[in-house]
């Protein structure tokens, strides 16, 4: 289950516990009705998703990442290179100097099946780029290095983005009902941020509960040494996990470092992402 669709699974009701939503019935159903085949097809998948995880070297540091599809998928949704992989120079990473996009101005297209909704997104989600910090996202005409925005699933809310400036053409993919602020989000990737759960200083602010952790993905949340923090930690950025993030029992992955709960509503920019991109795009 990937993290967003297990958020929306699992939904605070004002005042009650954090329950699973509609799906109560039907996981016991599915439960109940499993036979040999079901189990073997369950072990065998479970055992090539753990053939799919990897350890690579990213600025220096041994990480862990899946390969999935042909990409590199890191903390989730964060597609690496094969070189930024193999390069493992912190100056090559996303986010450092030679990962920023030339000039502030990242071109894009957006791929022919997109659709008018998650157009309609992009273009409000470059508007907010373009308005609040100093990167320029740009049509593209000619160009040879641009992003180009493709259509993910049809029915999932999630996102990726190759991470950093990276050469030639790179994508976003956008699933059918993402959010402005999760397109903001995956954007931010492409720009060369990380997210912010994983700073050096995080413990300082966050407690991740670790026994809450879905099995084999708790990697998601170990801390990146070799990125550069830029300002104060800020648990609203756009950037940040939302609290039950990869869940398994639809209790919160991350708390407060006092150990209580937040509330958390991505909305779109806080004024400490636009510092940071601006920060990194002066």
């Amino acid at each position: 289950m990937n993290k967003k669709l297990n958020d929306l699974l699992f939904q605070k009701i004002p005042g009650k516990r954090t329950v699973l939503v509609g799906f109560i019935i039907a996981a016991v159903l599915t439960s109940c009705s499993k036979n040999n085949e079901d189990i073997t097809t369950e072990a065998q998948t479970a055992a090539l998703k753990s053939a799919n995880i990897k350890k690579g070297q990213l600025g220096g540091q041994e990480i862990t990442y899946e390969r999935r599809d042909g990409m590199n998928f890191f903390q989730g949704d964060i597609v690496l290179s094969d070189k930024q992989l193999a390069e493992g120079n912190s100056l090559n990473k996303g986010g450092a100097a030679l990962s920023r996009w030339p000039a502030r101005k990242i071109y894009y297209t957006v791929a022919s099946n997109m659709g008018s909704i998650n157009v309609n997104k992009i273009t409000t989600a470059v508007n907010e780029y373009n308005n609040k910090t100093n990167t320029q996202w740009i049509p593209r005409t000619n160009q040879t290095n641009y992003v180009e925005f493709i259509f993910g699933s049809s029915s999932g809310y999630d996102g990726w983005a190759h991470i950093g400036f990276q050469g030639g053409k790179q994508n976003i993919s956008l699933d059918q009902n993402i959010s402005v602020a999760s397109v903001i989000h995956e954007m931010g990737h492409t720009v060369g941020l990380y997210h912010e759960h994983c700073r050096k200083d995080r413990d300082q602010y966050v407690s991740i509960q670790w026994n809450n952790i879905q099995d084999g993905q708790a990697y998601n949340f170990n801390i990146y040494n070799s990125g550069t923090d830029i300002g104060a930690f800020n648990i609203n950025s756009v950037m940040m996990y939302w609290p039950t993030s990869y869940s398994k029992n639809g209790l919160p992955t991350i708390k407060k470092a006092d150990n209580t709960n937040f509330t958390y509503n991505r909305t779109g920019f806080t004024t400490g992402d636009i510092n940071t991109i601006n920060a990194m795009y002066p």
